[in-house]
């Protein structure tokens, strides 16, 4: 065979056409959502399990039903039974946050930070900030790319900053984001009052 000729049954040709027509597989964001908390649910109970034990009646971490939408459902209801409702997790009733939790988002680009402009980061902020009102709790936006570490987003008033100053971290307004897993490694009265 000649250096310079092809034999075509060493080609792979696609069949564009055919691909364009053929539907993505759809992505279950509800569960990715719902797997994604239970994951930062173990991570608390695992964290925190000494310190719980130590509390009586004080509870542990889990999934709240319908993952904080339904504050409206709750207006009526006595402050404990709101604060179970609000946020992504029901928290013990002596911590100090309010916890949203994000998985997946893959295509949020966190570059538009820099112009101080990132409208999906923006719109998981308020939501916490929202949540954070209601109850009364400081918040505590936690997040998971596909495939990458967790990280946190709480308010840079509410965190000595001194603390992770040898830290990678990115400050965005008045957030500051940092590894979900060094957060945990403050003391337990950071997270319990």
């Amino acid at each position: 065979m000649n250096k310079n000729t092809i034999d075509n049954d060493d080609l792979e040709i696609d069949d564009v056409i055919k691909n364009l027509s053929e539907k993505k597989k759809k992505i279950n964001s509800g569960r990715k959502g719902k797997s994604g908390e239970r994951e930062i649910v173990k991570i608390l109970n695992s964290r925190f399990d000494a310190y719980l034990k130590n509390q009586p009646n004080s509870g542990s971490f889990s999934r709240s039903v319908g993952s904080g939408n339904r504050w409206s459902q709750t207006t009526n209801m006595p402050k404990h039974a709101q604060d179970t409702f609000t946020g992504d997790l029901v928290c013990p009733e002596n911590f100090k946050f309010v916890l949203e939790c994000k998985t997946g988002y893959n295509d949020v680009d966190l570059i538009s930070c820099f112009s101080n402009k990132c409208a999906e980061l923006d719109a998981f902020l308020k939501q916490v900030t929202d949540d954070s009102n209601r109850s009364k709790r400081l918040p505590m936006l936690i997040w998971k790319k596909n495939r990458k570490e967790l990280v946190c987003f709480i308010k840079q008033s509410d965190v000595d900053l001194n603390k992770l100053i040898n830290q990678n971290r990115l400050f965005y307004k008045n957030w500051v984001c940092c590894s979900f897993e060094f957060l945990l490694s403050f003391e337990n009265e950071f997270f319990f009052n």
